[in-house]
């Protein structure tokens, strides 16, 4: 309950109070009898130094008045009164990202998510004002991470030992998942219909960028060697409560993200409802629909495919043993779950130890992507990027399409003549 006060200067003005200190609000008259007004402590106002917010209620209704300090007591209590302007801590913004803007995403961008909101909770602090965000931390957190000191989910690696250099390339995603979340929040509106955040505070701060990136692209002769061995490579399946050897997946996998340029995680995702099996004049060979959650940007695209990867498919579907929908390629310990990104990786490793081939610094499965990418610089961006799942052009002619001897030996051995008009 509240408290009740009667000021006898100037006449008797009423008053009440509701909830205890430091979170009390305030209704009174001015006036006696004049509309009541109502003042609230605030610890975020000013800077976070604290102070009172008052406004009018237009109406001189004491027991209605007294009704509304209450409920606004309890909900400054809890955070959410009008009366409050909630700061943009960290803790409150990635809170309500995760639950509004997270869900939207691929399983994959949802793990990503939390463990760079989780790094970046620990290196501001769970109540930084986000909205403070300046080069001084961005600086200091660019050089911490480069250097090892701060780990991926924002750990200090105490001994400089265990500490290991960190690619530009790996900041950048960082950078940009609070990028992300800072021109969310400048949008985003909370209970009380405010903006969570009137600006970017990562807008204009420098992306750290790699000198020479390492983006290895895999060539077709590496291609030719993968396929000479990979059918030596096997799993055990369990089947009528024995254990047997069969040959793995890996064949089928390979051939549909080297026919497709998709990324393992979506080929991995794929189900037998996602082929398109029936052939027009526009897809002779079929299509697959490539889901929403299985994409980077939560985009669903529909791309005809070409021979090799329809007997991919075929062998795929022959393989599984099961009629009807489902994964095209099922675990091997647990049929209900498609198989994992870290048991195809094992299978191309141990192809490549069998191939003799040298590994790949910094990659696997992308390599074979950015070949998809680089073997078709000669067709229409456009078409590129739609039947290999790119939404940005930028990203598909940056970091997938590498320059290659040939393609730059055409440009120096090539010349059109200008000439003066006469």
């Amino acid at each position: 309950m509240g408290r009740r006060r009667k000021d006898g200067r100037k006449g008797k003005r009423w008053s009440y109070t509701a909830g205890s200190r430091p979170l009390t609000v305030r209704v009174y008259e001015r006036t006696p009898g004049g509309v009541i007004q109502i003042a609230a402590r605030d610890p975020t106002a000013n800077n976070g130094q604290g102070g009172e917010r008052r406004e009018s209620l237009g109406h001189r209704d004491r027991e209605e008045a007294t009704r509304y300090a209450d409920e606004q007591a309890v909900l400054l209590r809890k955070g959410m009164s009008k009366l409050q302007v909630a700061s943009p801590t960290v803790r409150r913004v990635f809170a309500l990202y995760r639950e509004h803007r997270t869900p939207d995403k691929c399983a994959e961008s949802q793990q990503e998510d939390n463990r760079q909101m989780e790094m970046w909770m620990r290196v501001l602090g769970p109540e930084f004002d986000l909205s403070k965000y300046s080069r001084r931390e961005h600086d200091g957190w660019i050089r911490r991470r480069l250097s090892g000191e701060i780990d991926a989910r924002g750990h200090y690696v105490a001994d400089p030992k265990q500490r290991h250099d960190v690619s530009a390339r790996t900041l950048q995603k960082d950078v940009l998942l609070l990028r992300a979340v800072s021109r969310w929040a400048c949008e985003f509106r909370d209970e009380q219909g405010r903006l969570l955040m009137e600006r970017d505070p990562t807008r204009g701060l420098a992306m750290p960028k790699e000198k020479n990136p390492n983006r290895p692209v895999a060539t077709h002769d590496r291609v030719d060697a993968i396929r000479s061995v990979y059918r030596r490579i096997t799993m055990r399946v369990e089947r009528g409560g024995t254990r047997e050897t069969v040959e793995s997946y890996l064949p089928e996998l390979f051939n549909i993200v080297v026919g497709t340029g998709r990324r393992i995680s979506a080929v991995c995702g794929l189900r037998s409802e996602d082929l398109e099996l029936e052939t027009t004049q526009r897809t002779p060979w079929g299509a697959i629909v490539w889901r929403e959650d299985t994409d980077k940007m939560g985009k669903r695209w529909r791309c005809p495919v070409g021979p090799e990867v329809r007997e991919a498919v075929e062998s795929a579907l022959k393989k599984r043993r099961h009629i009807g929908p489902g994964w095209l390629f099922p675990s091997a310990g647990n049929p209900e779950q498609p198989i994992r990104y870290e048991e195809a990786s094992v299978w191309l490793r141990e192809a490549e130890r069998l191939a003799e081939l040298e590994p790949q610094k910094g990659t696997l499965w992308h390599a074979y992507r950015r070949l998809w990418a680089s073997s078709r610089k000669d067709l229409p961006d456009v078409d590129v990027a739609q039947a290999g799942g790119w939404s940005s052009l930028d990203a598909l002619k940056m970091a997938y399409q590498q320059p290659d001897d040939a393609t730059m030996l055409r440009v120096v051995t090539h010349r059109t003549e200008l000439r003066e008009v006469r």
